[in-house]
């Protein structure tokens, strides 16, 4: 497995795809809990039901493989705030790199509790 490292400026350049990745995230995990919801509530088979368990698996897919693309990198979704992203420092070690943020937009040191 390939060690990845990113110094400050290296990380700040990984931002913009880091964002497009954690708003699919966003976007699936929204169409999962809508789809789960509509699941528990309606009953009745068909093509409809059929329909919408086939998207749900395709959303769960996505969802997969935007996380496997952050493992890609060398990134790791944060625990205790699932779209934040902890991105390796200069020894490849996740507590000593960078968290992003998209929500406050900032590159920041990884909160300790957060890394495991």
């Amino acid at each position: 497995m390939k060690l990845h490292t990113y110094d400050r400026g290296r990380a700040e350049r990984l931002v913009p795809l880091l964002r497009s990745i954690l708003r699919e995230l966003r976007e699936r995990r929204e169409a999962i809990r809508v789809l789960d919801q509509w699941l528990e509530r309606e009953q009745a088979d068909g093509p409809t039901r059929a329909q919408r368990i086939a998207d749900l698996a395709g959303h769960r897919r996505g969802e997969l493989e935007a996380e496997r693309e952050l493992e890609g990198l060398g990134c790791a979704l944060d625990g205790d705030h699932p779209l934040r992203v902890l991105i390796p420092g200069g020894n490849g070690r996740l507590e000593s790199g960078f968290a992003f943020d998209p929500q406050r937009g900032a590159l920041d040191a990884p909160p300790r509790a957060s890394v495991r």
